[in-house]
């Protein structure tokens, strides 16, 4: 075998060393919202499945909130590295735990003043109002689990230990769905006892990734920071790198929340529990392509800093050829098997059924767009261009959607509203692609 083959194999198992466990990882963060939603929806009632809905939105922001500064300190843990600089890339990750912990504590204390403000926000109201405001109370005293958790899985694979990131959040999943089983099923604590298997989990998750960077192998390590305000002048740079997959993801929970608003407006709160089974397979599908963004990179962010061109853009190529693959694949299973995915969280005899079946078989067909969007928000922050990677983010997360719904559910009649994601996605995925032409 040649040695140019010999690379092309070496980066191929690289790319899939990296993206395989990643994508675990967010299938395992995906898990944890789905699983408590399937023993809600099976233990407790359909109400309270769509109220773990409606609380979906401000979860999501803690775990957005994380990648912020987690995809910015990983792309610049990944360039020191690239550059053989360790000793900064140790005071970055040093001084961006710090932070987080810091950021976390007082999220969950303010949160916890403003809950009634909050849970009024998410839309809930009447029956929702008390279930949603039990839930989150609850899910509010895990807060800095959720965060710092999500921080040391994302730098435990540019670390050098992929597998290690898979291994935790596994960990955390299985005891996760232990503890709903206990929690809802056998003692019957509803809501309040799928919050907190959730909110364990995620402590699980933190302590065995704590445990990593205290052992002698870690390359990150905590040091004692030489010049604190040298190394704080570099937060602004690190959250304009994470703001791209920090928007992309706070989108999840945004998009959410706006076809929480026009489906009671226009559809009525039966539609909210059939957008609930239709945004957990979608957060499947999402957190997918997140996985495999963040597994590409740091690889690319990394060939950037070793000016290696032609090794980023390989990687790039398997990147966008596995999107397009788990893409095809999500929407033949949202077409063809919507039915069986619909059972999991509803009972065979259930009257919203056969709506909740046609509402998928609508929203499948976006999943063509979504997965190559997530894909290119990353690669522009992995390359070091916050801002085109902000501008496609607020495009397609935030006002394509918004002005979707304004336009569907204006001008067609309401259950048109199920293909407003494939049109804003449509043309998020045709600027996607004019912004990283250069790169592919």
């Amino acid at each position: 075998m040649s040695t140019l083959e010999n690379v092309h194999k070496n980066l191929i198992t690289t790319y899939m060393n990296y993206a395989l466990p990643s994508i675990a990882a967010m299938w395992v963060f995906s898990i944890y919202t789905m699983v408590d939603g399937y023993f809600v929806g099976k233990y407790v009632s359909e109400i309270a499945l769509a109220s773990v809905n409606v609380s979906m939105p401000f979860v999501n922001t803690f775990f957005a909130l994380a990648i912020i500064l987690a995809v910015g300190t990983s792309t610049k843990v990944a360039i020191y590295l690239g550059e053989g600089k360790r000793d900064d890339a140790k005071e970055i990750f040093t001084f961006t735990v710090i932070a987080i912990i810091i950021f976390s504590l007082c999220l969950s204390i303010i949160s916890r003043i403003f809950l009634k403000d909050i849970v009024q926000i998410l839309g809930a109201k009447g029956d929702l109002f008390p279930l949603v405001k039990q839930y989150l109370s609850i899910i509010l005293w895990f807060v800095p689990f959720f965060m710092v958790s999500y921080h040391f899985e994302v730098l435990v694979k540019i670390d050098g230990f992929p597998r290690l990131a898979t291994y935790g959040v596994i960990s955390a999943a299985i005891s996760n769905i232990f503890l709903d089983w206990l929690f809802v099923a056998i003692f019957h604590w509803g809501i309040a006892g799928a919050a907190l298997a959730t909110g364990i989990a995620q402590v699980f998750s933190t302590v065995i990734f704590t445990i990593h960077f205290l052992r002698p192998k870690a390359r990150l390590k905590f040091v004692r920071l030489n010049d604190v305000f040298t190394t704080a002048k570099q937060i602004p740079s690190i959250l304009s790198l994470g703001t791209g997959d920090f928007l992309s993801e706070l989108s999840t929970g945004f998009i959410v929340f706006l076809y929480n608003i026009f489906l009671l407006k226009y559809l009525g709160e039966n539609s909210l529990v059939s957008y609930t089974i239709v945004s957990y397979y979608t957060l499947l599908i999402s957190s997918t392509m997140t996985g495999l963004t963040q597994g590409m990179q740091p690889l690319v962010s990394y060939y950037h800093g070793k000016h290696d061109t032609d090794s980023g853009k390989k990687i790039t190529h398997y990147a966008i050829r596995s999107v397009i693959g788990l893409s095809l694949f999500a929407i033949f299973l949202g077409i063809v098997f919507p039915k069986q995915i619909c059972l999991l969280f509803l009972s065979s005899g259930s009257y919203l059924l056969d709506p909740t079946i046609v509402a998928l078989r609508k929203f499948a067909i976006s999943y063509l767009a979504l997965g190559a969007n997530l894909l290119f928000v990353g690669l522009l922050a992995a390359k070091g261009q916050p801002k085109k990677a902000i501008t496609l983010s607020t495009l397609r997360g935030f006002l394509l959607v918004y002005l979707g719904l304004v336009v569907v559910s204006g001008l067609l009649p309401p259950e048109y509203i199920w293909y407003t994601n494939t049109l804003s996605e449509g043309l998020s995925l045709i600027i996607g692609i004019f912004l990283v032409r250069e790169h592919l």
